[in-house]
């Protein structure tokens, strides 16, 4: 019966201790563990091979403007981007704010090629996603040299990476 006493009297305080710290840590929400672009990136990619068709907007088929209003507004980050806008709409809104350049991209920038021809969304190391015409579609490719248009440059969005 001592040994009993002895672990009750030890356990409360033990116990107080582990509720307090649990009652004033901050709660993690559902989601919070990926970053804003991880969760982006997932979704575009999820797409690819998905056919361009002009002024789509998904979610099984796009033209490049569509596909990143798609990739953003599926995670409620669409007025990170301005809302829906043409590949000008975009270049306009971003370069406005000064979040414009040829350099220093982040992983989930837009980028924009030609004379406000195509958009798309940058994911790091060189590499972009976006939904080009036939017989493409949605796919992963290289900013530079591959599209047979200028790169433009990177809007720079303001998400978690």
């Amino acid at each position: 019966m001592a040994v009993a006493q002895v672990v009750a009297r030890i356990s409360l305080p033990i116990a107080l201790i582990l509720g307090v710290a649990l009652a004033t840590a901050a709660p993690v929400a559902a989601g919070e563990t990926a970053s804003q672009f991880d969760r982006i990136e997932a979704s575009a990619t999820s797409k690819i091979g998905a056919p361009w068709v002009h002024y789509a907007k998904g979610p099984d088929k796009f033209d490049c403007v569509g596909f990143v209003w798609w990739a953003y507004n599926e995670h409620g980050l669409k007025d990170k981007i301005g809302g829906y806008r043409g590949v000008a709409g975009y270049f306009k809104w971003f370069k406005s704010r000064g979040l414009v350049s040829k350099t220093k991209a982040h992983k989930g920038d837009l980028i924009v090629w030609g004379r406000n021809q195509h958009i798309g969304i940058y994911l790091g190391s060189g590499m972009a996603i976006s939904a080009l015409v036939k017989p493409y579609g949605v796919k992963v490719h290289k900013v530079k040299g591959w599209l047979n248009i200028p790169f433009k440059a990177y809007l720079h969005v303001k998400i978690t990476r």
